[in-house]
């Protein structure tokens, strides 16, 4: 009797959640027709794009950056320039126990990076809107980004979006590694990131059009290709918002999930090697190429692929074929 009671009580608190949730789904979408219906596409879009944008990125790199420069004892790392104003303070941290911590002051470098970041996010928008623009009222066409009442199912949501992570790879990985390894590029210049500064706002505290190639298009670029909703994009952007945020915050101990860590070490590792390697985002095209970044066991890096001695599969392949042409010409000049 009382399994049966336990097994109503469970199905009770199952169906509650289930009715919580649906209502929760029901106000969503009741609050984003309204969204739609009360204010135009281009309008809507480019609002609720800077909000997920705020919201995902430059909150959560904002107070990673201050934490960092402000406390850097307490952050555990120390920020790149240290300053000449630091002050020692003593805080509670309970139980009758005090804590000496170091307070710096903010130093220009970083005030100039949360400025370059908010100008180049409204930069995006502006781009963005352009776009639209261009495509609807000029050429008449569909809207690039998708913006209606009806949600988009979620599989068809994480489908898309793991599309469109493939794509920004390929997006990112070409221009980064062609601008590393082509100096007299005019894009090479363009390729810079602001120091003194901290975080996660050496993303996207560069220049303008370094912004625009390496960080805004990889991410819309594949949302129009592949015709996304405007919730499945907002999402894409949140999704690659957080990865960015969490990586990029330099942060020695990382969680392992979804290779955020793995990211993490390969953004610090391009970083310390001077840009030889580690041009993606996932890593798959630097190890294909040989441009992944290897950490050896005394924490040395070094730059590698998959293969043999870290060598690229493009690498090996090449040599291959260098191989085969090499032995059929020293056969034929045998023969002769």
């Amino acid at each position: 009797m009382s399994a049966l009671i336990g097994s109503l009580g469970g199905l009770g608190l199952l169906l509650n959640n289930y009715t919580a949730s649906s209502l929760n789904l029901f106000f969503f979408w009741m609050t984003w027709t309204t969204l739609v219906l009360s204010h135009p596409p281009l309008r809507v879009e480019l609002f609720v794009t800077f909000i997920a944008r705020f919201i995902f990125f430059f909150v959560p790199a904002l107070i990673f950056t201050l934490f960092d420069n402000l406390v850097p004892s307490l952050a555990g790392k120390e920020p790149y320039v240290k300053s000449p104003s630091q002050k020692s303070l003593t805080v509670p941290i309970g139980r009758g126990k005090k804590k000496r911590v170091q307070v710096s002051n903010l130093n220009s470098g970083t005030i100039f990076a949360i400025a370059m970041t908010l100008g180049n996010l409204l930069l995006g928008i502006g781009v963005q809107a352009i776009m639209e623009y261009i495509t609807v009222e000029i050429f008449g066409r569909e809207r690039l980004l998708r913006v209606s009442s009806s949600l988009p199912y979620p599989w068809d949501m994480a489908k898309g979006i793991g599309y469109a992570v493939v794509l920004r790879e390929i997006l990112i990985y070409y221009p980064h590694k062609h601008i590393h390894n082509t100096p007299h590029s005019p894009l090479y210049k363009y390729h810079t990131h602001p120091r003194p500064t901290t975080s996660s706002f050496n993303l996207t505290s560069t220049t303008p059009v370094d912004y625009l190639l390496l960080q805004f298009m990889p991410v819309y670029l594949p949302s129009i290709m592949l015709s996304f909703h405007l919730l499945t994009y907002l999402a894409f952007v949140a999704v690659t918002s957080l990865v960015d945020v969490i990586c990029y915050s330099q942060y020695e101990y990382l969680p392992k999930a979804f290779f955020i860590n793995r990211i993490a070490r390969r953004v610090r590792g391009h970083d310390e090697t001077g840009g030889k390697g580690g041009y993606g985002w996932l890593g798959v095209l630097d190890w294909c190429y040989g441009t992944e970044i290897v950490w050896n066991k005394g924490g040395v890096m070094g730059v590698g692929g998959g293969g043999e001695d870290g060598e690229g599969i493009t690498q090996a392949v090449r040599r291959g074929v260098r191989n085969r042409r090499a032995s059929k010409k020293s056969r034929s000049d045998s023969s002769d």
